[in-house]
Parts: C-alpha cells; structure tokens; sequence
C-alpha cells in the first residue's frame, strides 16, 4: 500500500509527492520522541483510610485507624549508617495537635480516647525527622462518646407512677435508652452523653449520680409534679428536648405538735375534774364528822 501511494504521488502532482512523503516522517519523530522521554516517578503519598472525617465513635470503644503509605520506605530511625533520603523515613502520629507515636510500618492503630471532638493527623518525615520537600500529611476529624453512636435518647419515669399517693420524702427511678449517663466532672460535651437532672413543680432538685436513684424530700402535701430531665455534660439541655413528668399525691401523718395540745389539754382538764373531787371528798368528810360530834 506504501508502494502504490507513492508510485501515485511521483507520478501525479509534485505537491501531493513531498505531502505523502512528510506525513510518514512526522509520525516517525513524535514516536521517537515520546519513547526517548523520561517518565516522572510518582512522589511519596500517604492517606487515612478509616476512619471516614466527622464519624462518631460510639460506647467509650477505642479509635482505629487505617492508613496507606505509597513510594516511600517506613524504616526505624537511628539505625547504623542510615542516610536522609526523599523517599525514607517514618511516620509521626498526633492527636488533636500534641505528639502521640512514631510508627514504622503501616499497620492498623488503636486509640483510646476520652469523649469529644478529636483531630488525628499523620505526619510523612525522613530520617532525620524533618519534613518532606513538599510537605506531605493527612487528618481526619472524629467524635468519641460513651453514648451510642447512632439514636434518639429517650428517658422514662419508672417509680413512682403516676397519681401514687406518697410521703414527703420520695425515690425517684428513670430509665433511659440510646443514651449513656455519666457522672458530671466538666468534661467536654459529647453525642447521647450526659447525666439527669430532676424538677419539682419546675424547681430544680438534684442531678443523681449514673444510674442511681434520685432523692427529693420535703415535699408539700398535695399534688406536685416531679420532672427528670436528661442534659449534655455541661448541664445544657438536649436538642430537642428530651424529658419526662410525673404527677404524684403527698399526704403527711397528722400533725405532731397538734396532737401534744390536745394531749395536754385533756390532761389539764383531768387533773381539775381530780382536785374537784378531791376537794369535795375532803367537805364532805368534815360535813360527816361534824354530824357525829353533834349527835348525843
């Protein structure tokens, strides 16, 4: 076909020959010099592949991560003879800013973190612990909490039940789901964590200790509504709202101090009613001697 192109372009128009004869040499100098070429070697890379930026780590577990390392040697520093090298070198591992671990192998790490919003960052360095020429890190941003992951906290009022007739001083009993209760210390807010506060006719009472019952004594008689409340760990509600009521009847015992003034009122009036008696008995006794000294 090469033949016959040529034989026709000889022989027909000079312009058509020197164009058939250019376009094979043109072809032939892009081939020779993409094949002469060299090809750029990739840079280090490195990645965080769990876990995903904003996941929620739920109930205290710890936090594992996963990362990838690409066109780079993880070798432990320090070692005899050992040279600074681009593509040589460790990685160092932080928390939320402050330096946690030097890490020589790419392998999954465990975390153990307390309850609130944390930043890990992967730092790619050489030998020398220098940073790379261009930089080269990775960070994700999570949540831990002791709370469920995942869920709608909801909290009930077991004990006492509604319209139960009870004494001034009552034990209250809740019961809470996808929600953990831990005690109050100021830590950081975290998802579904937090403790419960309780109300009486929406006065604030006591914040109980995790899953103990609470204590409200002094109660008025009547009706009153006691309201348990669950709140994050700086004492802010929960949005929304999440709460529960309860109505429930006081009757005291009689009043003490009346009872001791009756007491000592119908003693007073015993004890005159006595002197009356006795008092007659003694007139009466005289009246009777009297009488016998006059008889003859």
């Amino acid at each position: 076909m090469t033949r016959a192109l040529w034989r026709r372009a000889r022989d027909g128009n000079p312009a058509r020959w020197s164009g058939a004869i250019a376009w094979p040499v043109l072809l032939g100098i892009i081939l020779t010099v993409v094949s002469s070429s060299p090809v750029e070697a990739a840079g280090p890379a490195l990645s965080i592949l769990s876990p995903a930026s904003g996941q929620v780590i739920g109930n205290g577990t710890p936090v594992v991560v996963s990362f990838s390392v690409s066109n780079f040697v993880l070798v432990q520093p320090g070692e005899v003879g050992q040279t600074v090298s681009p593509t040589e070198g460790h990685v160092d591992l932080y928390v939320d800013d402050v330096y946690s671990r030097l890490i020589t192998r790419v392998e999954l790490l465990s975390l153990s973190l307390e309850s609130c919003p944390h930043t890990i960052r992967l730092h790619l360095v050489g030998n020398d612990g220098a940073p790379l020429n261009p930089d080269i890190n990775a960070s994700v941003r999570i949540v831990t909490t002791h709370g469920p992951a995942v869920g709608t906290p909801t909290i009930r009022i077991v004990s006492p039940i509604p319209g139960e007739a009870t004494g001034h001083d009552v034990y209250f009993a809740v019961e809470v789901a996808n929600f953990t209760l831990v005690d109050a210390h100021g830590q950081p807010n975290a998802p579904n964590e937090g403790h419960v506060q309780l109300f009486l006719n929406g006065v604030f009472q006591q914040e109980p200790r995790a899953y103990e019952p609470g204590f409200v004594v002094d109660m008025p008689d009547g009706n009153n509504t006691v309201t348990a409340r669950l709140v994050n760990n700086d004492n802010t509600r929960l949005s929304p709202d999440v709460s529960a009521n309860v109505t429930i009847r006081v009757k005291g015992a009689p009043d003490p101090t009346g009872s001791e003034e009756v007491t000592g009122s119908i003693s007073l009036i015993l004890a005159v009613i006595l002197i009356v008696l006795l008092v007659r008995r003694r007139k009466a006794a005289t009246r009777f001697a009297a009488n016998r000294t006059e008889k003859p």
